[in-house]
């Protein structure tokens, strides 16, 4: 991992006023004004230069009219995955969209039929239910078992949902909330369950880039044999802060799956990502490398800050064992308040802009999700409210 020091991570970069969600929609979102933002997952860094320098060369031309995706768009993709997930793609296999959300909707539209069955694994990013759910079909949930501070995905149960007819399944790869890093030997198990039940896995790769400890991101295209039943979703927007400009792609091996979907996508006009959106993604993928490793130095030490402050300082507060994303799942059960006296707390009180648990699921009751993308002064600021918390509780 290359050094940090080119880039400077702890400059505090004022968002508000720039209609930002995070920092300017806080107020609303929590019914509260003045809270430390640390909830939705979007970091407060500023983008590696060239991707700004990027988009200064494109507006140089004076007309914006219709756009295709450029040939670098592209083999920055490829070249990218290549390089460092070992990943070889193909360009057919790759659709360009405006968003994995919104990639993951039109798949479920073109591969499954209202009424169907769709699996997910909880707690969870919570559109995955809403989209379920919008498009007509029925969510099926295959909770995750936790234990030793960390989670597995439960085999039998997800075997059982295959065999009881389960058309789909949407993985979170790596895991958001609870941020696993999934390892090869449990994505070969659910690839041999999906090729058994022919089972349509849709995987949400966004944080793809954010392995941290020594794990390695696998994707579900590192196995040919389900290559006819896999769609990857992935997008720089988490891995350069570029959540703002809607760009992503559908990496699709299978020509037939890929037909249906892209026809799906065209009967709604959803064609491409706007031009600079085309141009500020290939030169992130392109020339984001360095920034991205230094990126990662960075958040390795948020979290280690995390940990041990609360381990030394909250030890009732415990987090997760983090293996990957900028996301980071604490476990508040041992203050024994319930979920609406523990938000209610956090915001009125400790005036901390947290994720709610609960939202993931039911089994993120008594949970709270803290993005740790932000600067180191920040985060102590958050903290230090969290460790006052449990000082005035116990």
């Amino acid at each position: 991992m290359g050094s940090e020091c080119n880039y400077d991570f702890d400059r505090e970069i004022c968002r508000k006023g720039t209609n930002s969600v995070k920092w300017d929609r806080c107020g609303s979102k929590f019914g509260e004004t003045g809270l430390l933002p640390l909830w939705i997952a979007d970091t407060d860094f500023s983008v590696p230069p060239e991707i700004t320098e990027a988009a200064a060369r494109r507006l140089e031309h004076p007309v914006f009219g219709y756009s295709v995706p450029p040939e670098e768009y592209y083999a920055s993709i490829i070249s990218w995955f290549q390089k460092r997930h070992r990943l070889n793609l193909e360009k057919d296999w790759i659709t360009a969209g405006s968003g994995v959300i919104t990639s993951i909707s039109y798949s479920i539209q073109a591969l499954t039929e209202p009424g169907d069955k769709i699996l997910i694994q909880t707690p969870v990013y919570d559109p995955f239910l809403t989209i379920i759910t919008g498009t007509g079909r029925t969510a099926a949930a295959s909770p995750l078992l936790p234990g030793n501070g960390t989670y597995e995905m439960d085999m039998e149960d997800l075997e059982n949902h295959f065999r009881n007819g389960v058309k789909m399944m949407i993985l979170c790869n790596p895991h958001n909330p609870v941020g696993r890093v999934w390892r090869k030997e449990e994505l070969q198990e659910l690839a041999r369950l999906c090729r058994k039940y022919h089972v349509y896995v849709v995987s949400d790769e966004i944080h793809c880039d954010f392995a941290m400890f020594g794990h390695s991101f696998t994707s579900v295209l590192a196995f040919p044999e389900i290559h006819d039943l896999a769609v990857s979703c992935i997008s720089p927007g988490k891995s350069f802060n570029l959540s703002g400009l809607c760009v992503s792609s559908m990496v699709i091996p299978d020509p037939k799956i890929r037909e249906r979907i892209q026809a799906k996508l065209r009967s709604a006009w959803l064609l491409h990502p706007d031009i600079l959106a085309m141009e500020m993604s290939a030169a992130a993928y392109r020339y984001g490398s360095a920034w991205m490793d230094a990126q990662l130095a960075y958040l390795e030490q948020n979290s280690l800050l995390v940990r041990e402050r609360l381990k030394e300082e909250a030890p009732r507060i415990r987090p997760a064992v983090h293996e990957g994303t900028f996301l980071m799942w604490l476990d508040f059960r041992e203050f024994s308040l319930s979920q609406q006296e523990l938000t209610s707390e956090l915001i009125h009180t400790r005036r901390l802009g947290l994720n709610d648990g609960s939202t993931y699921g039911q089994e993120g009751n008594g949970y709270m999700r803290i993005n740790i993308g932000c600067t180191r002064n920040l985060l102590n600021q958050a903290l230090d409210r969290l460790v006052q918390m449990e000082h005035e509780h116990f």
